[in-house]
């Protein structure tokens, strides 16, 4: 019998066409799966314009070790789009591993929109082909009108020097209808207003009636208003202090005062006396107190309003008779004279005064 010997060349062969298709396949897809952009877009319509906004990216997809990428072609449909354009310039600035991203403001009419790419790395490895977007816009995209402004009825309440009370009403330019007011307060007072479109009224609320105050308007479901009016602003005050030996008037200008004020206090016997308070001042006269001691207050350029304060009827009732001797009443010394002093201080208001200084202080206000 006789013997071949064993052949090696198919074997061979075999595994030789194989480390050729394998390094083919290699060649081949290298560089198409390692280096490759990706394009990707989404669209929304923007109602406040009717325009349709297509945000585009084109993502790098390359190993880690790229550092370097560019754009050299771009062609964007229907118009460019803005921040993915050719990189310009030599090498490849762009960071091969940040998202580059851009915007198309297009028609509301617009059907269609579309981007396309070719990017290279610095590596050498580019796309060959065209990396693509088409975006089918979803009908037509139209602005939408604002609702019509709404005409609501507001308000605006102050408070006079002597407690007067102003609620201001005012219909909308905008309405369409007369707006139909109500002013009610817990002591009483009430009264219903029209105002017209675009109008203004102003109801006043005396001061004994401006209690736990209630604004309406037909028109809304719930009250406009309800509480207690604000306190005034920038009114004066004055005081009153009569002891068992003088009568001392004080008078105060707020900070916020707009003008000074002169008061003139002339006494049944002795000098006239005349202070001028500043805004931010306060100041004040005394009277040594007799038996049918009267002094009479104003304000100047208010000489018809002048106010009689007569010692005797102010002064502590247990002052001691005069000289304090002959089987009198004794002297009051001690805790019990403080208490009396302290007692004796009165607002100017109750006798009319301060009620003349708010006047006077209203009229500056609307000068």
């Amino acid at each position: 019998m006789i013997s071949s010997k064993l052949s090696l060349r198919r074997p061979l062969a075999v595994v030789g066409a194989a480390f050729l298709g394998l390094a083919a396949a290699v060649a081949v897809a290298s560089p198409a799966s390692a280096h490759h952009s990706v394009v990707d877009g989404k669209a929304v319509c923007d109602t406040t314009t009717g325009e349709w906004v297509v945000d585009w990216t084109v993502t790098s997809v390359a190993p880690p070790e790229s550092t370097g990428y560019r754009l050299y072609e771009v062609v964007a449909k229907p118009i460019p789009v803005t921040g993915i354009e050719v990189t310009l310039g030599d090498g490849y600035p762009l960071n091969p591993h940040t998202p580059l991203t851009g915007t198309q403001r297009l028609p509301g009419t617009t059907v269609q929109a579309s981007l396309q790419v070719k990017g290279a790395w610095d590596s050498g490895h580019e796309d060959t082909k065209w990396k693509k977007k088409t975006i089918t816009l979803g009908g037509v995209c139209e602005k939408e009108e604002p609702p019509p402004a709404t005409a609501t009825p507001t308000y605006t309440i102050a408070t006079d020097c002597d407690g007067l009370v102003a609620v201001t009403l005012t219909n909308g330019k905008d309405a369409t209808a007369p707006a139909k007011f109500k002013v009610v307060t817990a002591a009483g007072f009430e009264e219903s207003v029209e105002v017209a479109p675009g109008g203004e009224t102003t109801v006043e609320i005396p001061a004994d009636k401006a209690d736990e105050i209630t604004v309406t308007e037909a028109g809304q479901e719930k009250p406009l208003f309800t509480g207690s009016a604000p306190e005034p602003e920038g009114c004066p005050t004055a005081g009153l202090e009569v002891t068992c030996e003088d009568m001392t008037f004080s008078l105060t200008n707020p900070e916020d005062g707009s003008e000074s004020f002169t008061a003139v206090f002339t006494p049944s016997t002795g000098d006239v006396q005349k202070i001028t308070v500043a805004p931010g001042e306060s100041k004040s006269v005394t009277f040594a107190g007799s038996a049918g001691l009267t002094v009479d207050a104003v304000i100047e350029g208010y000489e018809d309003d002048v106010v009689t304060f007569a010692w005797d009827e102010e002064k502590p009732e247990d002052c001691p008779a005069p000289g304090g001797g002959g089987g009198g009443d004794l002297p009051v010394t001690g805790a019990a004279a403080g208490g009396i002093a302290a007692g004796a201080v009165l607002l100017l208001a109750v006798g009319g005064f301060l009620f003349y200084l708010a006047r006077r202080r209203r009229l500056t206000f609307t000068a």
